[in-house]
């Protein structure tokens, strides 16, 4: 069957044009409406092979909407000289190419083909972002891995929140992230990321907010930061507690109301992301020291979520050994291997001082140094459980399991100075839990 082409133009002539030229030599079947909010419903109902819509047909509009209902239909954008600008815009949003008025036949022929060849390649790579950005990733039943799962729920649900997630390294703060992405509406704009440890503060603002072309010496040509290439997506700022005081003021700015301003533009820009930042520091304890701003914590800390330590989550270290296996093997590619019950103990018992992303790490180790169906655990390096006795809570027998409870919190928050931040992420669960069992068992704040 010939492709259906789906035309979108409040002009009526141009509609006229196009089917015409489309359908000449019956190589297409056409559609069309001059109305683009009438379209949607009408690709929504019943999807063609492609789209092709005229940009002063609110172009820029109709390909954020198209993409939040189909990542991969092909959309051929039709635009007028020097407007080309305006065209590049629809490509970033998502649409796939663009032509120029007055339509040439065999131009438009030629790209909604070559869009149309490309449809079953972008669907094995949604696919596999949509895997990338997958909530399921989380493994695990354990309440605090719940209590995760439904924090990415609920900021799926909101376009342009900012959000904190605290936990130690290799608790899966990025794959967190990447979940609330792949939870939301805009789920098909970009993901953008930056680790605002591995740059001098320069270069990091350059990175993030962009240049006009001589704002500096090397700034031969005006480049976009990643800000705005986020627009309409997520910002992820990975390990935030290293950013420069002088960089945090103007974050602070951008965040208030997503508006920046390029390095050398005197021009105010606005844009609308979601916000993401995580870090392993305590930032309360930062901003006391004065190396945090405390407006920034507090600017950050809308909504946040402590991801536990693997430690607090033992029962879990099974579902996620064999969901690191299966990866593994796929990569590999290797038969998936049991694990034996040793394994799964010795697995247990270790203290993963790297968390998860140690414990991935040991299964790719044993995976290909395995040569049979079941898995042979690699060498664990490091303490395993139960911890020295220096480091235990004396526990007499006969009291409940909430005074128990409560003389580990004591201990906890003697270790960390009376630090909420620090014992909350110690304890895998969030600072709005330990507050309330802190006044549950009328435990003060200071340490003991």
């Amino acid at each position: 069957m010939n492709p259906t082409i789906y035309i979108v133009a409040d002009d009526p002539d141009l509609v006229a044009l196009i089917t015409a030229q489309l359908e000449r030599g019956r190589r297409f079947v056409t559609k069309s409406s001059t109305r683009a909010d009438e379209a949607l419903e009408e690709i929504r109902a019943e999807p063609p092979d492609a789209v092709v819509c005229d940009l002063a047909a609110d172009g820029i509009a109709f390909t954020t909407r198209l993409r939040e209902a189909n990542r991969t239909l092909p959309l051929i954008i039709v635009t007028t000289r020097g407007k080309e600008a305006e065209a590049e815009r629809a490509l970033e949003i998502g649409a796939t190419d663009f032509v120029t008025r007055p339509v040439e036949p065999k131009s438009l022929e030629t790209r909604i083909r070559r869009a149309l060849d490309q449809v079953p390649a972008q669907e094995l790579l949604s696919a596999a972002a949509q895997a990338k950005f997958d909530r399921h990733g989380i493994v695990g039943t354990h309440p605090l891995v719940q209590d995760v799962r439904e924090f990415v729920d609920q900021l799926g649900s909101v376009a342009q929140v900012t959000a904190l997630l605290l936990g130690e390294s290799g608790t899966g703060k990025n794959m967190v992230a990447r979940a609330i992405h792949g939870a939301s509406q805009q789920a098909g704009f970009r993901f953008v990321e930056i680790n605002c440890a591995a740059l001098p503060a320069a270069l990091l603002e350059a990175e993030l907010f962009g240049y006009e072309k001589g704002a500096f010496t090397d700034a031969r040509q005006t480049k976009r930061g990643l800000v705005e290439v986020a627009d309409g997506g997520t910002l992820f700022l990975d390990e935030l507690g290293s950013m420069p005081l002088e960089l945090q003021a103007k974050l602070i700015g951008f965040l208030e109301g997503r508006v920046f301003r390029r390095i050398g533009s005197t021009r105010d820009q606005s844009v609308q992301a979601r916000v993401i930042a995580a870090t392993n520091v305590d930032l309360a304890a930062e901003v006391a020291k004065g190396s945090f701003r405390d407006d920034l914590y507090h600017r950050l800390n809308v909504a946040s979520q402590v991801l536990p330590p693997l430690r607090a989550i033992r029962s879990d270290i099974p579902a996620i050994a064999r969901h690191f296996v299966t990866r593994a093997a796929a990569y590999f590619g290797k038969p998936v291997p049991e694990i034996d019950a040793e394994g799964i103990e010795r697995l247990q018992r270790y203290d993963w001082p790297g968390n998860a992303r140690e414990l991935r790490n040991v299964i790719e180790r044993s995976m290909i140094f395995s040569r049979e169906g079941v898995l042979q655990v690699a060498e664990l390096r490091g303490p395993a459980v139960p911890a020295a006795p220096g480091n235990a809570v004396p526990i007499p027998r006969g009291i409940t399991l909430e005074e128990v409870e409560r003389m580990y919190i004591q201990a906890t928050l003697r270790d960390v100075g009376g630090s909420i931040n620090a014992a909350a992420q110690r304890l895998g669960v969030s600072r709005k839990v330990l507050w309330q069992r802190r006044k549950r068992y009328g435990i003060s704040g200071a340490p003991a």
